[in-house]
Parts: C-alpha cells; sequence; structure tokens
C-alpha cells in the first residue's frame, strides 16, 4: 500500500487517521502528515527488527534500497592491521571472507575472541577466523600479506525511511503487512492524546511476535512467521511434544520440573 495521497484514500496515511477517528478524506491537521512521518519510520525499525530476526536463510533487504552493493562490501586487507570498520548501517553481519596471499577467497568462521590462546591473539599469517566487537571485525591471525578488495563483509542494513514528500512509495517488505506501518503511527497518535479504547484496538491488531513461550499474535506474529517460513528449501524441524497434563510433575520421584512449560 503507497504511503499517501492515493486517489480513494486507500493509503498508509489515511488508514491511520481512520484508526484515530479522524475524518480521514479532510483531516490532516488532527494527525499531521509530518507526525505520522516521524512514527512511520519508528515503525519500519519495528518491522525490519522482527523481520531480520526471522529470515533466515533468504535473507530480507528492504526493496526501496537500491544501491548496488546489497549484501556485501569489499575492503582492502593490510598487512599487520587485525581490525576493520563496521558501518553503523549495517544492522546484522552475515559471513566475512577474506583473500589468501594467492587471492583466492576463503570463507572465515567466527570465533569468540575469548577462546583465543594469548598466542593466537598476536599471531600473523593467513587470518582463519574473526570475530565481531562493537563496530569492528577482528581477524586472526593478523594478516602478514597485503591484498586490495581482500575482505568482504556480507551484511543486512536497515529501512528506507519515508518522507513528508512521499507519495505513491510502499514499504520495502512483504505487501501483505503494509498495514503494520499505519498501525503504529495511529498508536502513537493514540495514546500521546488518551485515547485509550482506541490503543487497546489498534494493540491488539498489531499483536506480538512469537517468543519461546508465547506463540505471539495479530500482524506481528503473522510478518515473523512469514519470514520465518518463506524459504521452502529450509524448512524449520516439527516435532510433536507429548502433553502429560502436569502428571510429571505430580510424580513423588521427580519433583517440580525446572521448564514446567515444556521448553
Amino acid at each position: 500500500m503507497q504511503y499517501n495521497s492515493e486517489t480513494n484514500s486507500l493509503d498508509l496515511y489515511s488508514d491511520a487517521r481512520e484508526w484515530c477517528g479522524i475524518d480521514y478524506l479532510t483531516d490532516t491537521t488532527s494527525l499531521t502528515l509530518k507526525s505520522f512521518t516521524r512514527s512511520a519510520n519508528f515503525a519500519l525499525d519495528r518491522c525490519t527488527s522482527l523481520i531480520l530476526r526471522a529470515d533466515g536463510r533468504w535473507q530480507h533487504d528492504d526493496t526501496n534500497n537500491t544501491s548496488t552493493e546489497i549484501l556485501d562490501v569489499t575492503t582492502n586487507l593490510a598487512s599487520g592491521t587485525k581490525k576493520y570498520a563496521t558501518s553503523v548501517t549495517w544492522l546484522k553481519v552475515n559471513g566475512v571472507r577474506i583473500k589468501d596471499s594467492a587471492g583466492t577467497f576463503i570463507n572465515l568462521p567466527q570465533k569468540d575472541r575469548r577462546n583465543y590462546t594469548p598466542s593466537q591473539l598476536t599471531d600473523t599469517g593467513t587470518p582463519t577466523s574473526y570475530d565481531l566487537l562493537g563496530n569492528w571485525v577482528y581477524l586472526s591471525p593478523t594478516p602478514n600479506y597485503a591484498s586490495t578488495g581482500g575482505l568482504e563483509i556480507q551484511y543486512q542494513r536497515g529501512a528506507s525511511y519515508f518522507t513528508t514528500s512521499d507519495t505513491t512509495k510502499t514499504p520495502g517488505f512483504a505487501t501483505h503487512f503494509h498495514r503494520l506501518i499505519s498501525l503504529h503511527g495511529a498508536l502513537d497518535y493514540c495514546e500521546i492524546n488518551d485515547l485509550d479504547s482506541r490503543a487497546v484496538k489498534i494493540r491488539t491488531k498489531i499483536g506480538s511476535p512469537p517468543t519461546e513461550r508465547d506463540v505471539g499474535s495479530g500482524l506481528e506474529m503473522e510478518l515473523v512467521n512469514h519470514y520465518a517460513t518463506r524459504n521452502v528449501d529450509d524448512r524449520p524441524a516439527i516435532s510433536v511434544r507429548g502433553e502429560d497434563y502436569g502428571q510429571g510433575a505430580l510424580s513423588s520421584d521427580s519433583g517440580f520440573t525446572t521448564k514446567p512449560d515444556g521448553f
């Protein structure tokens, strides 16, 4: 669904105003476009965060991002340099490759620096692993050679934000969840203006994402489940758990289980 100014008011800004109880055909002052745009961008952050948590092997990238470096960037490998800066726009790092001294790319496994021996922290040679610490990628051992474009970092970036001048632009994720943007924008307005009954209805519509202890609800649950299962060649393993209806907890020799919900 487009952001604003659709001829029949079938747009996100109009939808948000209707959820707020505002005349979506004429009233653009109660919920201004500037205020809605701010809320919409916070909603994009929220949706992107949920998607990146769930997307698995079919990795998400906002469809409005148009730059050519979609999921990887290369930089020069410098002899004697073990740490390389990452960008704050990289929300997830999915992999690191380096060229060896012969110029052949090799994939590096990730290894926590806390598991390195003191000598491994000071060794030089061809890197065999990497670690992420803050905004830095650390290679181990430290490369003892230079290579042009010798370090490749695969990453995922954030959303492409809306501006107040946007009209036909749409959120850069699956179409059937675009309404989350208008709902979050409406929720901000209702909470700020103490419209409690409307806020309750909007929260119910938005719902919550699945967790280890809860299946989730509403559109956020559906969003996460969609991105978790959209790759048909990467199906999650599902097993059926037997239910003893509390019998195990009542057993005299077992005592209380530390995980009574079975997870």
